[in-house]
C-alpha cells in the first residue's frame, strides 16, 4: 500500500531530537527525506548511547533517511543546496535564528528559490518575543514551561522528566505543522514560513492549570503521583507499584467494596469529596493490601472490578509488554553490518495507507553521489566537489 506522504519531498537541515524527529515522523508515513549535514555530521551521532560503534540517540530519530555531506560555509555548498531546495516541497531546521540566514536557507531566500517550498524552523522560543536569541534544549524548556515546577513531590524540589518530553513534543508538533503547510499550499499554490518554538509547543499541556493562575486563583502545586480532586497514586507492591484511581463514583463503589469497606462509597455519595480529605485513612488500609499482593493480581482484580489501575513498567518491562508487542510500538530497526536495534516505531495506524517498513540510519553522507545524480549533476562534477571538499560521500 502507498503511504500518507508518499511522494513528497522533505529537505532536513537539523540535529539532536526535534528537527530530525520531525522529519522521521514525516519519513515514517512516506515522505522521501534528504538529510544534510555538515562534514563532521549531525551532533547526535556521537550522542550516547553508542552500541557496537552506533549511536542508538541518532538511531532512535533518523531511520528512513538519506545522508547526504554538505560544506555549507562554502558558495558551492550553497550552490548545491539551492538546487535541492528546488526539489524540495518541506524544509525542516532547527538551528538557531539567525544560522539559516547565514547559511544560505533562511525563508527569505529558500522562497525566492522555490516559492512552493514550506519551511519549518523549530527554536527554543520562536522567531519573536526576548528571548528568541536565547539556545535552549530540552531541560531548559521543561524548567521555564511549568512543567518542572508541577512535577515532583509536594515537599520535594522541582522535577525534570527522565524522558526528552520537550523535545519529543516539539518534533510532533513539527511534522504536524510540515503537514499543515502543505495543506495550505493545497489552496494558495505558495509554502510559507511555519515558527514552530520549543515553549510554544509545551504551553498548550499547561491546559486549565493557565486559566487558573492567569486568573490569580492559585498557583499550581506539586501534587507526586496523586491527583489533587481524587483518590488516586502509585501505591507499592509485592514486586514493584501500581497506579490506581478509581475516580468515578462507580469504580469508588467497586474498590471500596473490593478493600472491604463497602461504606467508604456511601460516606463519598453523601459527603462529596470526603475520600480526598479521608486519604490518610483510606491509605492505612490501601497500603497493606497491596503491599501483600503482587502487581498482576492487584491489576488483574481491579480491572475486573472496572477500576483504573495498571502496572508501573521499568522501559525493560514495557519493551517485552503484550500490549506493546501486539500493537508493534516497539520495532527492530536494521543497523551496519546486519545488527539490529530495538527502537519506539511509528505511533500512529492508519489502515488504509500504513507507515512503512524502517529502514536503517543512513551512514554519514552515504547517499551524496545518489541524491546529486537526482539532481541531474554528472560525474566530473561531483568529483569536483568531493576533491573540494564541498560535499563527501560514506567511506
Amino acid at each position: 500500500m502507498t503511504s500518507a506522504l508518499s511522494g513528497v519531498r522533505v529537505l532536513e537541515i537539523a540535529h539532536y531530537i526535534a528537527g530530525p524527529q520531525c522529519c522521521q515522523i514525516l519519513a515514517d508515513h512516506g515522505a522521501e527525506v534528504v538529510k544534510v549535514e555538515p562534514p563532521t555530521g549531525d551532533m547526535g551521532r556521537q550522542a550516547h548511547p553508542v552500541h557496537d560503534g552506533d549511536s542508538l540517540y541518532f538511531a532512535a530519530n533518523n531511520r528512513t533517511k538519506r545522508s547526504i555531506v554538505l560544506d555549507l560555509r562554502t558558495e558551492a555548498g550553497k550552490e548545491v543546496l539551492h538546487d535541492l531546495v528546488g526539489w524540495a516541497d518541506v524544509l525542516v531546521t532547527n538551528y538557531a535564528n539567525g544560522v539559516p540566514d547565514r547559511l544560505g536557507f533562511g525563508f527569505e531566500e529558500v522562497h525566492r528559490t522555490n516559492p512552493r517550498t514550506v519551511v519549518v524552523h523549530v527554536t527554543g522560543f520562536g522567531h519573536t518575543g526576548p528571548y528568541s536569541s536565547w539556545v535552549a534544549y530540552d531541560g531548559i524548556i521543561q524548567a521555564m514551561s511549568g512543567l518542572a515546577d508541577m512535577t515532583g513531590e509536594p515537599d520535594g524540589a522541582p522535577t525534570i522528566a527522565g524522558p526528552f518530553v520537550a523535545d519529543g513534543i516539539t518534533g510532533m508538533q513539527a511534522a504536524m505543522a510540515a503537514v499543515l503547510g502543505l495543506l495550505a499550499r493545497e489552496r494558495t499554490g505558495r509554502g510559507q514560513l511555519i515558527d514552530v518554538g520549543m515553549l510554544d509547543s509545551v504551553f498548550p499541556l499547561l491546559a486549565h492549570h493557565v486559566s487558573v493562575a492567569a486568573a490569580g486563583a492559585g498557583q499550581p502545586r506539586r501534587w507526586g503521583s496523586s491527583l489533587p480532586t481524587n483518590y488516586s497514586g502509585l501505591y507499592p507492591t509485592a514486586d514493584g507499584w501500581v497506579y490506581l484511581a478509581p475516580i468515578t463514583l462507580r469504580m469508588w463503589e467497586s474498590f471500596s467494596a473490593r478493600l472491604g469497606h463497602p461504606e467508604w462509597a456511601e460516606h463519598e455519595r453523601t459527603e462529596p469529596g470526603w475520600r480526598v480529605r479521608e486519604r490518610e485513612r483510606i491509605d492505612a488500609v490501601v497500603l497493606p493490601w497491596t503491599r501483600a499482593r503482587s502487581k498482576a493480581e492487584i491489576v488483574a482484580v481491579l480491572q475486573a472490578d472496572g477500576v483504573v489501575c495498571g502496572p508501573v513498567h521499568s522501559v525493560a518491562d514495557l519493551v517485552s509488554d503484550p500490549q506493546v508487542r501486539q500493537r508493534g510500538l516497539a520495532v527492530r530497526l536494521p543497523l551496519r553490518d546486519g545488527r539490529s536495534a530495538t527502537v519506539p516505531g511509528p505511533a500512529l495506524r492508519l489502515t488504509g495507507t500504513p507507515a512503512r517498513e524502517p529502514q536503517r540510519p543512513p551512514q554519514l553522507g552515504e547517499h551524496t553521489d545518489e541524491v546529486l545524480r537526482q539532481l541531474g549533476y554528472s560525474p566530473e562534477r561531483i568529483e569536483a566537489l568531493h576533491r573540494s571538499h564541498v560535499t563527501g560521500s560514506a567511506s
